[in-house]
């Protein structure tokens, strides 16, 4: 008995088959692992290119309609594929006015491109604007300001992601000051 442990112990044949056998779930693991993550990059990328090209879009209007605005919204959600869109965001575009003092206010907004149902982070028409305190806009200067809000990374199917309320990309636009230029991008 003791002689068929050993020549058991010293078998080398299917080594490289056990070996490999160990080291499949970490290899499959990393590859699924890279994929997403390539797909979160994707998303990431989309994200802020969305909210660029909105904010971008809505500033170079000199007179903005309603029905230009609506116009808009429909790139976003193409922009956005191979992402669902329609029930999985919103891309809400305000113009955000300096009231003096340092303070600036909302004086409109326009969501569309998805369904989603969620507040704007900058806050609501007529109200105080939450801006970053390094943006201080001059009395009457205004910046159009872009957000699209998403609530899955990733596919619903594949992860519950029921904790994750939303991702936000915003972008700043200021336009006709001297010190930033004809038009001047921040994005957080």
């Amino acid at each position: 008995m003791r002689q068929k442990l050993r020549d058991l112990w010293r078998e080398r044949r299917g080594v490289v088959a056990l070996e490999f056998a160990l080291v499949l779930p970490m290899l499959v693991l990393l590859l699924t692992g890279g994929v997403e993550f390539g797909r979160m990059l994707l998303l990431s990328q989309k994200l802020q290119n969305g909210a660029f090209i909105l904010a971008d879009l809505a500033a170079r209007e000199e007179h903005l309609s309603d029905a230009k605005l609506t116009a808009i919204f429909p790139a976003i959600a193409s922009l956005m594929e191979p992402f669902e869109f329609d029930t999985n965001a919103v891309a809400i575009v305000s113009g955000v006015q300096g009231i003096g003092d340092g303070d600036a206010e909302v004086n409109w907004q326009r969501s569309g491109g998805g369904t989603l149902v969620h507040a704007s982070a900058v806050g609501a028409p007529g109200g105080e604007a939450a801006i970053p305190e390094a943006l201080v806009l001059a009395d009457k200067e205004t910046v159009v300001v872009a957000e699209i809000l998403f609530n899955r990374l990733l596919h619903r199917e594949a992860f519950d992601f029921s904790r994750t309320s939303s991702v936000v990309m915003d972008e700043f636009h200021s336009f006709a000051d001297p010190e930033r230029g004809v038009v001047w991008e921040l994005t957080l």
